[in-house]
């Protein structure tokens, strides 16, 4: 390895691509694809920047150490964060096989109200799940429920009516009962007790 004129050694790129694929969103990953394509150019090595930018557009991870302002401060700590990890890479595979009618609308209903998530908009939390599942694309979040009739309920997914209850709006109720699977998933790390109602 090269040493510079001052005696220290050069920053190494793959550190700056880790660096890189801690970033939750494009635009804070930019910086650091420039940084990359501009070593390409500088050392002859345009091919491997470009392999690199590519690993870096399709398998960006989330770092634990470093989880998003977006996440409340519990989920925020390295041991909370991966355990969350773990929790939405499950939540991914369910989602897959459709053996539930869970939606990621529904859970980011779920994170919001649980507190897990501060409120933001489906394209941010599009961009932070993504960044939690290795190969996830981008987009396949915020297209995948309606995020638009989840979210604009005013009260809590617990407040909503009960399948006992299923009267008053049972279109709600049906929402209720898919919101209270996914906090169960979420039950080990929640501050509150989750029950089953199914």
């Amino acid at each position: 390895m090269k040493t510079s004129l001052t005696g220290i050694e050069p920053i190494p790129v793959e550190y700056v691509l880790a660096i890189a694929q801690s970033k939750a969103t494009q635009a804070q990953r930019r910086p650091y694809v420039e940084l990359i394509q501009q070593w390409g150019e500088e050392q002859g090595c345009i091919e491997e920047a470009r392999q690199l930018i590519k690993k870096l557009r399709d398998g960006q991870e989330i770092d634990p150490q470093k989880m998003p302002r977006d996440f409340m401060p519990r989920y925020r700590q390295p041991e909370m964060a991966e355990k969350l990890i773990e929790i939405i890479r499950h939540i991914d595979a369910v989602i897959a096989s459709r053996q539930e009618n869970w939606t990621w609308a529904h859970v980011m209903r779920v994170m919001t109200d649980e507190l897990i998530l501060f409120k933001l908009t489906p394209n941010r939390f599009d961009a932070i799940i993504c960044s939690m599942i290795p190969g996830k694309g981008r987009d396949t979040v915020r297209k995948h429920g309606d995020y638009e009739y989840l979210m604009g309920q005013e009260d809590s997914w617990s407040m909503w009516p009960t399948l006992e209850t299923s009267y008053i709006n049972p279109a709600l109720a049906a929402e209720r009962s898919i919101c209270n699977q996914i906090a169960l998933e979420f039950a080990p790390i929640l501050t509150r007790t989750i029950r089953a109602e199914f």
